[in-house]
């Protein structure tokens, strides 16, 4: 049998884990670490210096925070890592929880505490109570269907990835360590399991996957078949050797980074660049539905790494106003237009766009145009670019005069800088400016490989933001004119 080994080589050998990267380096032997050696975190990993992780679960993530528990051990040895910049563990478990108990205490025991990461490990109970009555009272409980299981990860997810925080989602471990395939609960957790699998990887998440580590270690493990005592003190509840496991499972997760490599497009991505200010960041509101990852489309992230694409799609712009303003914009319908055109491609969107912003501060050499250049730059590392869409004008109601040829100049010294003279540019109509519009309407007079999307007929849900039916048939102009001007290239 393997081992786990005394809680002293497994502290040192978390630490290993830090300095060394890969999955071989659990095995590492501890007489190889190096404790003087302080590196931050390598490229690739989810945990950074001074990251701020909350774990989420049930009466397991509960326990813990306790001294042997396992986020206890995961702090202590990150201690030893970042001093300089310690990382904060929080523990944000609850005896009994099911998933959608953690959908009602999201907001205020994880997104009101701003992290930077977050640790899902639920699904126990979901099981377990369809086959265990209430401890104290012997009433009979319902557990959780598996499509409402799918449903609230699903949403809980979406509201954590949209204050741009990671997530690392664990599959549910055990309930009883005997395996037998005939019990319920093992199959509903098999269940459970697979749905966090397809859901991590549909939208973007790091994956760890406790109840295929529990499985293969059980199996070596655990000869006489018994339902507890291996990893657990009660067939559910872990013990020492089963939070010194966790804590290496979730450890190599938070250290190795597969989210990146699993969703990276792989051949044939055509990428936009999507600048301007408020509509083009997103200002209508969208529904859950919409705020799902669209397949085949993908974002570029604050770390030039390609994470699906969902809303707001504005959320890694370097020059955003806050996070709770970005919402819907035009580009969720053209690229979803773009792709139902042709199924053979992929489409990566780099959006860097900020509300209330004018066309000076978008002229070469600003802030502006330095950060939309380098991100593109980077985003091109993967694939092509094909055509840049702007939205912007409302700031520059009041003054139209000469906004015409500052916006082709800005055109101008995007396509020389990116090396592309005729790189295709949309631009889009504003809300019901004449000043700005009828010169909008005029750019593919004056610059070839240029096109216009109207906004007539368009509805504001304000002044100046077009309400969310008008937002998205923009997107589909913006689509459309971006393929008539690519048809003019071949």
């Amino acid at each position: 049998m393997r081992a786990l080994g005394t809680p002293l080589t497994v502290y040192l050998t978390l630490c290993s884990i830090f300095f060394c990267a890969g999955a071989g380096a659990m095995d590492k032997s501890s007489n190889d670490v190096d404790l003087s050696k302080r590196p931050g975190a390598a490229k690739g990993q989810l945990l950074k210096p001074g990251a701020k992780v909350v774990f989420f679960g049930d009466s397991i993530t509960r326990n813990g925070v306790k001294p042997g528990g396992y986020i206890r051990l995961m702090s202590e040895t990150l201690e030893q890592t970042y001093p300089d910049r310690p990382v904060k563990l929080i523990g944000a478990g609850k005896s009994g929880n099911k998933v959608t108990d953690l959908q009602g205490r999201l907001q205020r025991d994880v997104l009101k505490q701003n992290p930077d990461l977050v640790v899902i490990y639920i699904g126990i109970n979901d099981a377990w109570h369809w086959t265990r009555p209430h401890p104290r009272t012997g009433a009979k409980r319902d557990g959780t269907t598996a499509e409402k299981y799918e449903a609230a990860l699903r949403n809980i997810i979406q509201q954590i990835q949209a204050q741009n925080a990671k997530v690392v989602l664990c599959t549910p471990s055990v309930i009883g360590e005997e395996l037998e395939l005939a019990n319920p609960n093992n199959q509903r957790l098999d269940a459970f399991a697979a749905i966090c699998r397809k859901v991590a990887s549909e939208m973007g998440c790091s994956l760890v996957d406790l109840r295929k580590a529990f499985i293969t270690y059980l199996k070596e493990n655990n000869p006489t078949r018994a339902t507890k005592g291996i990893l657990t003190r009660d067939t559910v509840h872990l013990n020492d050797k089963g939070n010194q496991f966790v804590a290496q499972q979730i450890v190599k997760g938070l250290t190795t980074d597969d989210r990146k490599e699993a969703n990276l497009p792989r051949q044939n991505l055509h990428i936009y660049l999507l600048i301007g200010q408020s509509n083009m960041a997103g200002r209508a509101p969208f529904t859950d539905e919409e705020g799902g990852p669209v397949e085949r489309c993908y974002l570029l992230d604050g770390e030039g790494q390609w994470e699906p694409a969902q809303n707001p799609l504005n959320r890694h712009s370097t020059i955003r106003k806050d996070l709770s303003m970005q919402k819907l914009g035009p580009g969720y319908s053209f690229a979803k237009t773009m792709l139902n055109k042709n199924k053979d491609i992929s489409i990566g969107l780099v959006v860097n766009a900020k509300g209330g912003s004018k066309i000076e501060e978008w002229g070469k050499g600003t802030p502006f145009y330095k950060d939309a250049l380098r991100r593109v730059k980077v985003a091109q590392k993967s694939g092509a670019l094909r055509g840049i869409l702007w939205h912007q004008g409302e700031s520059n109601s009041k003054n139209p005069t000469g906004y015409l040829e500052k916006l082709k100049a800005l055109i101008a010294d995007l396509r020389n800088d990116l090396g592309m003279a005729d790189l295709p540019f949309i631009a889009g109509q504003i809300n019901n400016i004449p000043a700005i519009n009828d010169q909008i309407a005029k750019l593919p007079e004056v610059l070839p490989f240029t096109g216009f999307a109207s906004s007539k007929g368009l509805k504001a849900k304000d002044r100046w933001h077009f309400d969310s039916t008008s937002v998205k048939l923009l997107g589909m102009r913006y689509a459309n004119e971006m393929q008539k001007v690519q048809l003019k290239l071949h």
